[in-house]
């Protein structure tokens, strides 16, 4: 039990020393242009995709 509370308490203290400059980060980063977003979605679907044809040959 204690250390479920130790671990809520640490993630407060993450929240709370973190959260301000996560928040200037994102406020001050540029915003990505459709062709950045399209890139990142492809490479996301190959990787999903190498990792469930990795799966289905490994149940086999």
């Amino acid at each position: 039990m204690w250390q479920q509370l130790a671990l809520i308490g640490l993630a407060v203290a993450v929240v709370l020393f973190l959260g301000p400059g996560v928040k200037r980060m994102t406020e001050q980063s540029p915003s990505g242009s459709r062709e950045d977003w399209w890139t990142f979605i492809k490479i996301m679907a190959a990787v999903i995709g190498f990792i469930l044809l990795m799966i289905l040959f490994l149940r086999n």
